[in-house]
């Protein structure tokens, strides 16, 4: 369904962000199911869904905040994330899972059968003993008060009920044994008809996959290791606006701003300054001009803290330049988060809910700046629960559920005639 939903921009140019089989795992829980989805410059996404449906995740996986499973992502040109070795892992052990069974004797019919009857009498026995537990307990606190009139019934009647439920217990563990006597004698007769050929299909197709296997993981070190190098520089250009600000709480508004752009700076002047020494050293002369020229520490504060101030001026805000976070309301603690985001210059800015965390008369004030972006052409996706935001500000809309994309259009299409009826259900109760 997704590859009909991949959309073209009318002058088919290449997409600014494209996403290919996104997986994400949490501790065995697929999140992500395979995310296909191409952003092009000026586009404004909205991406919406229920609660849980994988929305955020998605997004932070652009940013690479989120490290994906599986799956490949492009920004322009440059591959940043690529890798399907916890993918070929996986049907790896599935493989040697699907021998184990076969050998072991686990896959006959007879033999799952008794074993899901022994798990049903296990499951019987931990109830049975919960109620032993249950009645002695009881049968302590009778005898504690024995000496009040009308006890001795009582007492009489507990032991009773302790003695049933030991006979039970003990009927119950019979039972298993009984029952785990005829599993083993199964599986013996189940190996006695083994078919050799099985077998051998079976260890070879499984050597083939652990051969896949390594080499998606070599691939994947590689990549990693590669990653590590180049993360900081895409995220430069990946601006990132979270639900909860994120700002820091110990520096003034104008240092929450101008922290990255000047950190970076100093860093990009420092690299260059050892190239051009490096030049220098072999007689290039255009190398010393250059490094003269070259901007001083004063000079990318200076720069940063002016770009800091008209940023500020375009929220409204340029008048709480020196003050801290804590003095601030939500609405502009989040339209500084914007602004701070908007200070690297990045070519595409994603938003994570950014209006979830506030009162509902601040929502506004930062809707307008997020307008006033996509006025200006800025690329951006925006995870939001605001339907009429998407639908007035999205050029196109993603509706996620159960880690896919399963309606991508128009918001016009994609609000007023949804052909998913996953989405109608969602739709019908957030309209």
């Amino acid at each position: 369904m997704q590859d009909n939903n991949l959309k073209m921009s009318a002058d088919n140019a290449k997409p600014v962000i494209s996403t290919r089989g996104l997986v994400k795992k949490f501790s065995g829980k697929t999140v992500l199911r395979g995310i296909d989805a191409d952003i092009y410059e000026g586009e404004k996404v909205a991406v919406i869904g229920p609660s849980g449906s994988g929305k955020s995740t998605f997004l932070r996986c652009l940013n690479l905040l989120e490290i994906p499973t599986a799956g490949k992502i492009t920004f322009g040109d440059e591959i940043i994330y690529e890798s399907d070795y916890y993918a070929q892992k996986e049907i790896l052990d599935e493989l040697k899972a699907k021998k184990h069974a076969y050998v072991s004797g686990t896959s006959d019919d007879k033999v799952r059968q008794s074993l899901l009857e022994i798990g049903a009498l296990k499951s019987k026995l931990k109830e049975l003993k919960k109620e032993l537990k249950a009645h002695k307990t009881h049968a302590k606190l009778l005898k504690a008060t024995a000496k009040r009139g009308g006890a001795e019934e009582e007492i009489k009647k507990t032991a009773t009920l302790i003695s049933e439920t030991m006979s039970e217990i003990a009927s119950v563990k019979a039972e298993i044994s009984v029952k785990k006597a005829d599993v083993k004698t199964r599986k013996a007769e189940v190996k006695s008809t083994l078919n050799a050929g099985v077998t051998q299909s079976m260890s070879q197709e499984i050597a083939a996959q652990k051969k896949i296997t390594s080499e998606a993981k070599k691939k994947h070190k590689k990549f990693i290791a590669q990653m590590d190098k180049t993360i900081d520089a895409h995220r430069r250009i990946t601006g990132m606006v979270f639900q909860h600000f994120n700002l820091f709480n110990n520096l003034s508004v104008m240092d929450n701003i101008t922290l990255a752009p000047i950190k970076t700076g100093l860093e990009e002047v420092e690299a260059r300054k050892k190239a051009l020494k490096a030049a220098i050293r072999k007689g290039d002369e255009n190398a010393k001009k250059e490094l003269l020229n070259l901007p001083h520490r004063l000079e990318i504060v200076e720069n940063a803290r002016k770009h800091a101030y008209e940023l500020l001026g375009k929220v409204g805000l340029q008048d709480k330049a020196d003050v801290y976070p804590s003095t601030l309301s939500g609405g502009q603690k989040q339209r500084i988060a914007i602004v701070r985001a908007l200070a690297m210059n990045p070519g595409i800015m994603l938003f994570d809910e950014p209006t979830s965390a506030l009162d509902p008369e601040m929502v506004g004030e930062v809707l307008q700046v997020i307008k006033k972006l996509a006025d200006d052409g800025m690329t951006m996706v925006i995870v939001t629960h605001e339907m009429g935001f998407a639908r007035e500000v999205a050029t196109r809309v993603l509706f996620v559920d159960e880690g896919v994309i399963k309606e991508d259009a128009p918001p016009a299409e994609l609000f007023g005639n949804p052909k998913n009826e996953r989405l109608k259900e969602f739709l019908s109760k957030v309209l």
